[in-house]
């Protein structure tokens, strides 16, 4: 009889679970039995959503600010708690973590580049330091690369100083089942050899381009018979019912400048998107928290007069039916928690590729 292999899992910035979600799936395919060693994040909400769809496989959970875990800087003398913390976490298999993204997000035109929280992402360098985990895989949005304290170069130089094989990939969500243009940045480290590199055995594994009729075909009509905020899409100001029935009646996807507000009307722009209609045959824009906002992204649903529902939203972002957010109240929270996820079956592809090699 062989003995049960046991994956012990970390996740770092864990939100709702998106990441876990993707790398249980490729355990359990592979006859692991996963055991989640540390699920760390500051939102309380998420926490409990996490907490939700993974108990039975949760060792230790925290909702606190990972800087009191790891709060010395890279290459310095490990603290007290640190200490603790490497003797405590042994042998572990995979570390993932989504660390922060707004702060190099091509949206974010305020602290663009330079944002404390870009900051956030050295944090789990650190923690891959103290650990060392045979495999880390940490996500952040494509224009990471361009930060301007170079977290990126950094992160690499100090892994490979810690021996880690290194591989940074950018991803296409879209080319993995998922029915949204998302491009994401991928640092990639394990102390094992694998015969080719990452991206090579990754483009074996991309799929026909998905769209959105391909996810959320069967629940066009849901939100009239079941309630709750999962099922239900936001409420939608007078001017932009107006701005949305223009829209259909003139079967047009993007909103002319003369309807936009002023700031749009009187100024040239590229937010084309923004009160922008979805197309039921292409891919969705990336899914922000926003997305029950017609003016905050192309967000409207492509044949009703709404906008698309959280769960609409799961289901772009790769959740399954079988996640649950039973635990999320309030409208703000769960888009959030939807929008911020590592989609799971991006984690499930990159994760199983790498357990094939796992001693």
């Amino acid at each position: 009889m062989n003995k049960i292999k046991i994956l012990k899992i970390i996740d770092l910035f864990c939100g709702c679970g998106g990441f876990t979600s993707g790398v249980i799936d490729s355990a359990l395919k592979k006859q692991y039995k996963p055991e989640i060693t540390l699920a760390l994040d500051i939102d309380y909400e998420a926490i409990n959503a996490y907490n939700m769809n993974f108990k039975k496989h949760i060792k230790k959970i925290l909702n606190i600010d990972i800087n009191e875990l790891f709060s010395g800087k890279l290459n310095s003398q490990h603290t007290l708690y640190e200490k603790k913390i490497k003797n405590e976490l042994i042998n572990i298999d995979i570390l993932v973590a989504g660390p922060p993204c707004q702060g190099h997000s091509d949206l974010n035109n305020v602290t663009r580049r330079n944002d404390p929280r870009n900051q956030l992402y050295l944090k789990v360098i650190r923690a891959i330091e103290i650990i060392q985990p045979k495999i880390a895989i940490i996500e952040n949005v494509a224009s990471i690369i361009h930060d301007s304290s170079q977290v990126i170069k950094k992160s690499i130089e100090h892994l490979k100083k810690l021996e880690y094989a290194i591989e940074e990939i950018e991803i296409n969500a879209n080319e993995f089942g998922i029915a949204q243009k998302r491009k994401r940045h991928l640092l990639i480290a394990y102390n094992f050899d694998i015969p080719n590199s990452i991206e090579l055995l990754l483009s074996d594994k991309k799929e026909k381009p998905c769209v959105l009729k391909d996810v959320i075909h069967d629940i066009i009509d849901e939100y009239q018979t079941k309630q709750g905020v999962f099922y239900t899409p936001s409420i939608m100001s007078k001017t932009n019912k107006e701005r949305v029935d223009f829209l259909f009646s003139n079967n047009l996807f993007n909103l002319p400048n003369e309807l936009r507000p002023n700031c749009h009307k009187n100024n040239k722009h590229s937010y084309i998107s923004m009160y922008g209609r979805l197309k039921w045959s292409e891919p969705a824009q990336t899914i922000t928290s926003g997305f029950g906002s017609t003016g905050q992204g192309r967000y409207i649903h492509p044949l009703r007069k709404r906008v698309i529902t959280p769960h609409e939203a799961a289901r772009i972002q790769g959740f399954l039916d079988t996640f649950s957010f039973k635990s999320v109240k309030k409208r703000t929270n769960l888009h959030q928690m939807i929008a911020n996820a590592v989609p799971p079956p991006i984690a499930a592809t990159v994760s199983s590729i790498l357990l094939n090699y796992l001693n």
